[in-house]
């Protein structure tokens, strides 16, 4: 799916922030490293440049350097949290009520993880596919 389209398809069905920046980008993405995390993959970097962070309902994107009027919590912020300062090969981007959706850096994919066991329920390469599930929202067009 076209970058452009999915974007449209997510402002029309969830709410959004405000474009990241590029230094947000960057400054998220050094922090993630200093802490031995993952750094955002670069099609989620893109999409974070057009909108920085989503929500539908009980379900989150998380954003890049999410302060002052941005509404969604910061990525970096909620991996350190969760990982509390341990290495990991996967970076948490968003969650809803029962999954946190993930991306594997290793294996270069996208999963819906099962916040209590922490397995995966599906993995793909797609990031709209990804986005679709944890954000209920019809992404196939």
């Amino acid at each position: 799916m076209d970058t452009k389209i999915m974007i449209e398809t997510l402002k029309t069905h969830v709410g959004y922030n405000l474009p990241a920046t590029l230094a947000q980008i960057k400054m998220c993405n050094m922090k993630l490293k200093q802490n031995n995390l993952p750094e955002i993959p670069i099609d989620f970097a893109n999409l974070l440049m057009q909108c920085n962070g989503f929500s539908n309902d009980d379900a989150e994107v998380f954003g890049a350097e999410s302060k002052g009027h941005n509404v969604y919590r910061d990525l970096v912020e909620y991996n350190l949290s969760f990982f509390r300062h341990q290495a990991a090969s996967w970076l948490v981007l968003g969650k809803d009520d029962m999954y946190f959706l993930g991306y594997d850096q290793k294996k270069g994919m996208y999963a819906i993880i099962d916040q209590d066991t922490l397995e995966a329920e599906f993995s793909t390469e797609s990031l709209p596919e990804a986005l679709g599930y944890i954000l209920r929202v019809d992404l196939n067009d």
